[in-house]
């Protein structure tokens, strides 16, 4: 059976962070006995920081709309380093289109 294009080429994209499997020690441990404390604020700082940004925007939107707001603001001010996504991605998901239209 032939794959479909698009499935191709999301096996061709591979995670380039080494991951600590260990949620016991590491950042992965300071992470999780924030979550398990409820400082969600915390846990999703110390996630961004470490690469993990998916598990940070995660744990951001379960803090509500403000945390979620402050995560994704640092994100793209501090974190991201690709100027498409700066940009473009910046643009669509904050649903301003200025900087975009400058570029």
């Amino acid at each position: 059976m032939e794959e479909e294009p698009n499935q191709a080429k999301l096996q061709m994209v591979t995670e380039t962070i080494s991951r600590n499997t260990n949620w016991d020690e590491g950042v992965e441990g300071i992470i999780k006995r924030n979550l398990l404390i409820g400082n969600l604020e915390y846990a999703a700082e110390v996630a961004l920081k470490a690469g993990r940004t998916t598990e940070a925007l995660l744990i951001a939107d379960a803090g509500g709309e403000q945390l979620f707001e402050k995560i994704k603001e640092e994100y793209f001010s501090n974190i991201c380093k690709d100027s498409y996504v700066k940009v473009f991605i910046k643009s669509i998901v904050q649903d301003d289109f200025k900087e975009l239209i400058q570029s």
